[in-house]
């Protein structure tokens, strides 16, 4: 995926890549994290991008040459001088860097945004390896509802199109990859839904799919099924069913 204009900053960002089509799709929620930041800024005309898709099955040797590390890789080209660049593979550093770098576009959070949203994708993991017989599985869901809840009250009482306002920020792309991936992998694993009462949430959840950014980066359901596969207990998955063989689907809808 490429976004190339001369007359800005060039940034190459280096995600995993789909299995399904070997796109720039990644299943990893943190590489969809910055290609929204980094799309969200190429829209208002901050930088170009161009985004590289790496098969970490097989990675080329050029990238482990290069870089040393698993995606995400951010790779910020200085202006004035296109050999020279900045590397980055920390995620504090590259949110710093970014917000250095280009400064036009205010994608900086508020603090109690990124505290009501810090425990929701924590609380999944517990629940989505929980197994039949695991006395603890309904306290695990619970947890997990609790902190749903929490996002839902939160917009619920803000009134605002997105978590720190009417725009994107940093911890809307942050959080909307894991939204996605409880929202998938929880319902193929355990029949998860996300409560339709918690109207707020979806309401919000919709915008982030109307979104370019999102619907760019969006991995395919499948993708997001394979993610997990190796995480859960056998028997919380379905029989019979295979996510490379099934036809691709892309849930960008809210229930009615």
């Amino acid at each position: 995926m490429e976004s190339i204009n001369p007359h800005v900053p060039s940034v190459a960002l280096f995600v995993t890549r789909s299995e399904i089509d070997f796109s720039h799709r990644s299943p990893n929620p943190i590489c969809q994290r910055w290609f929204m930041v980094l799309y969200l800024k190429s829209e208002a005309k901050e930088l170009a991008l161009t985004v590289y898709p790496v098969n970490m099955k097989n990675p080329e040797q050029e990238f482990k040459k290069a870089y040393n590390s698993n995606p995400p890789v951010v790779v910020f080209h200085e202006t004035n001088d296109k050999t020279s660049q900045v590397v980055l593979t920390d995620n504090r550093d590259i949110e710093v860097e970014i917000s250095k770098r280009f400064s036009v576009m205010n994608m900086n959070s508020l603090k109690e945004t990124e505290d009501v949203c810090s425990n929701v994708y924590i609380k999944f993991h517990p629940y989505l390896k929980s197994s039949i017989g695991d006395p603890h599985e309904q306290m695990k869901l619970r947890a997990l509802l609790t902190e749903l809840k929490r996002i839902n009250d939160y917009l619920e009482e803000t009134g605002t199109n997105f978590l720190s306002g009417n725009e994107m920020t940093f911890v809307d792309c942050d959080i909307m990859p894991k939204l996605q991936h409880i929202r998938v992998a929880g319902k193929y694993y355990k029949n998860l839904d996300i409560p339709n009462e918690f109207h707020a949430l979806w309401s919000y959840m919709e915008r982030c799919y109307q979104s370019k950014a999102f619907q760019e980066s969006c991995p395919f359901d499948q993708d997001i099924l394979m993610h997990y596969e190796g995480k859960v207990e056998p028997h919380n998955k379905p029989f019979g069913k295979t996510p490379t063989l099934q036809q691709p689907t892309m849930t960008l809808t809210i229930p009615e």
